[in-house]
């Protein structure tokens, strides 16, 4: 969350650097188109050939023929209509990478006699319709571990030289299905920046079932739009990665169970005892890479807020090591309260023009 409030500020910085010359901003990460494939064939069947009583050496043109009689096997294929078979092998490799199966999910897949049904209604479908027979792995990560309450929402107002350019907002809710948590961050250019360079990426993060976390980053920052994802299946130890533009994919396997993207790894760290002098490791997978990252504590501090309250806080320093979505930016210093709940209240990092600063305005919490 907090390198998430710092690159994305940066990139609301760059605001104005088009009356400075043209820039570099780095290669993108770039979207993937997605991919919707049935697990289930359709059933086929042909008719029984009737029995012909003899043959016809001529037909009047005003005579009917009895529907028995025409054969199927005289409707012409179509050279447009690919067969089922052929779709299936070429749209294996994508499925794949774009959406790893669980096992309990992959159960539900097998071929049954009945149609089958959309992805929508898979997915919406209710608990309760799963086959009662299914083996439900445990969960290896509880929702407490990352979010405390039922529903958090931080808004932040971000400054660069002491000019508002943009906003940022992060939610985090607990579902209502076993060991589940949706983390949601947007970060947006103002009205009058966005003439300029308009700024406005989305991240989410959600832990299903206490065993997987799909993250999935779309990015629209002046001319450049990007849609990049990953899945984390955390029992396999295994890693799933699309860019959803240029159809690339990747697999990777972790070295541990532990591992989190950046988002809910700030969650993650949050929940944890912090202490000045003591670094705390997180385990996280960023542009398409594991990168264990550690996490000193600085110092505490006294910090007024926006609205003129002080607070103490801890001051902390990820040393990020990956290049990501977060490259433009520099060194960068997070201000979280020094109580249970670690409310990230100031986040400020270094780019070329200065300071950039994201300050937390409102709070809200909620079962």
């Amino acid at each position: 969350m907090f390198v998430v409030l710092s690159g994305l500020a940066h990139v609301a910085g760059l605001c104005v650097f088009p009356s400075i010359g043209i820039l570099d901003l780095g290669t993108p990460v770039l979207p993937m188109a997605d991919v919707s494939i049935s697990l289930h064939e359709p059933e086929t069947s042909v008719p029984p050939l009737p029995e012909v009583p003899s043959p016809r050496e001529s037909v009047d043109p005003g005579e009917t023929v009895p529907p028995g009689e025409r054969s199927v096997a005289t409707a012409p294929e179509r050279a447009d209509q690919p067969n089922a078979s052929s779709v299936a092998r070429e749209a294996a490799p994508a499925a794949e990478a774009l959406s790893p199966v669980a096992p309990e999910v992959a159960a539900v897949a097998a071929p049954v006699s009945e149609p089958a049904a959309s992805s929508e209604a898979v997915a919406d479908a209710a608990p309760a319709a799963r086959p009662q027979h299914l083996e439900v792995m445990p969960p290896l990560r509880r929702a407490g571990e990352f979010l405390a309450p039922g529903r958090e929402k931080l808004t932040y107002r971000i400054t660069m030289l002491g000019i508002p350019v943009g906003e940022a907002m992060i939610e985090a809710v607990r579902g209502r299905e076993r060991e589940e948590v949706t983390i949601t961050t947007r970060v947006r250019s103002y009205p009058v920046i966005s003439a300029i360079y308009p700024v406005d990426d989305v991240i989410e993060t959600r832990l299903v079932a206490g065993n997987y976390l799909i993250t999935r980053i779309r990015q629209r920052e002046g001319t450049f739009t990007g849609d990049s994802g990953f899945t984390l299946m955390m029992r396999e130890k295994k890693a799933f990665w699309a860019d959803r533009l240029r159809n690339r994919y990747a697999t990777h396997l972790l070295p541990r169970e532990d591992v989190t993207d950046i988002v809910s790894g700030f969650y993650f760290l949050r929940n944890k005892r912090l202490e000045v002098g003591q670094p705390v490791v997180l385990h996280l997978f960023d542009s398409n890479e594991y990168a264990p990252t550690t996490v000193e504590v600085l110092r505490r501090e006294g910090v007024t807020l926006p609205g003129g309250r002080t607070v103490d806080t801890l001051v902390v320093h990820p040393l990020l090591k990956t290049a990501g979505i977060f490259r433009r930016t520099g060194d960068m210093m997070i201000w979280v309260t020094d109580d249970a709940y670690k409310v990230p209240v100031r986040m400020e990092t270094a780019i070329s023009l200065g300071r950039v600063r994201a300050e937390l305005i409102s709070a809200e919490t909620g079962d």
